[in-house]
Formats: C-alpha cells, sequence, structure tokens
C-alpha cells in the first residue's frame, strides 16, 4: 500500500507522513493539487495531509472542501496532532522583485504581518504562492523575492541565511491536526 504526500523530502507532510508510516510506501507529490486532481487514481492507497490545506491553484479548494466533497470516495483513517517546524518570516532588505512568495496555506500569516507593519497598499509586496515552503525558500533566494514565509530549520542549513540582508521579522510555531485518508 501507498501513502501520497507533499514532497518534497523535508517538507511538514513528509515529517508528518513519516510518523505515521508504518509498512506503506511512501509517494511524495509536487504539489497537493496533484493529489486531490487525482486521488481516484490511487484506490487503496492514503493520503496525508493536514487540515491547512489550502489550493492556490483549484479555485476555492481547502481541506474542507477536499472533505466535503470526496466523502463518499475517502475514509478518514486516522487524524493526529504533530507541531509543524518553526516557521520564519524572512525579509529580504535588498529585494529584487516586491514580492512576498509563499505557500498558500500561510497567506494569512502574510496578510497579518503586512497589515501590521502598512504594507497592504500599492507599495507593498504581491502575494505568489508556491507549492511548498521548500520550493518558496528556493525562489525567494534565487529571484531575490522581498518576503517569504519558510521553515527555519532549512533557512538556516543554507549559506544565505548568514547574509545581513535576510532578516528574520518573525518566528511561527502553529501547532496542526493531519489527516489520513483512505481511498476508497
Amino acid at each position: 500500500m501507498n501513502i501520497h504526500t507533499l514532497g518534497p523530502t523535508g517538507t511538514d507532510s513528509y515529517r508528518a507522513a513519516k510518523h505515521y508510516l508504518t509498512n506503506e510506501t511512501l509517494i511524495l507529490h509536487a504539489s497537493f493539487e496533484e493529489i486531490v486532481v487525482n486521488f481516484h487514481n490511487y484506490r487503496g492507497d492514503k493520503i496525508v495531509m493536514p487540515v491547512a490545506f489550502k489550493s492556490n491553484k483549484l479555485d476555492g479548494v481547502d481541506w474542507a472542501e477536499f472533505n466535503y466533497l470526496n466523502w463518499m470516495n475517502l475514509e478518514i483513517e486516522k487524524t493526529f496532532s504533530l507541531p509543524l517546524m518553526t516557521m520564519s518570516l524572512v525579509e529580504n532588505t535588498q529585494y529584487q522583485r516586491n514580492i512576498a512568495l509563499i505557500h498558500a496555506a500561510t497567506e494569512g500569516l502574510m496578510k497579518r504581518y503586512l497589515t501590521k507593519r502598512d504594507l497592504n497598499n500599492a507599495s507593498g509586496p504581491s502575494i505568489v504562492f508556491a507549492p511548498s515552503k521548500i520550493v518558496a525558500l528556493q525562489d525567494f533566494i534565487k529571484n531575490q523575492n522581498r518576503f517569504t514565509i519558510i521553515s527555519e530549520e532549512q533557512f538556516k542549513e543554507i549559506p544565505e541565511s548568514s547574509d545581513e540582508k535576510y532578516q528574520i521579522r518573525q518566528a511561527l510555531k502553529p501547532q496542526m491536526v493531519w489527516v489520513v485518508y483512505k481511498i476508497l
């Protein structure tokens, strides 16, 4: 049996699936949307996803919609609590693109920060989505974006984290509930 979740290795979803894993094979996907639109191809398998799932590709689809719309095809096998890795809201003080590149599930956190800093206006950054915090981190560095929300541990592992232009503005430590679905 297979368990499907968001990759790459190192995502919170990967950690949650490894936490739950017994003798299943873990299959990592580039986005949750890839799983959501194809879950019917995975009958008999399982999906591990956070209740914070929010799609930036499928209009209006979040965990609640996914759960409600697929009640006949999915069975909740287990739920469990596992904290997310500490997240850092990072600002590039010498940015080239006035963009906040984030995972869609962290949009509310970014909007709250921008509003408190009076950056939720025309001079503030545009919010753009990445399929995972790892991809957001890579693009944040490569394209010199202004803001991101990423896993602190992964940020501190890269050499750029010691560059003074990258300033951690907030540490975020949310709890998370994970759902393991069996696909019928």
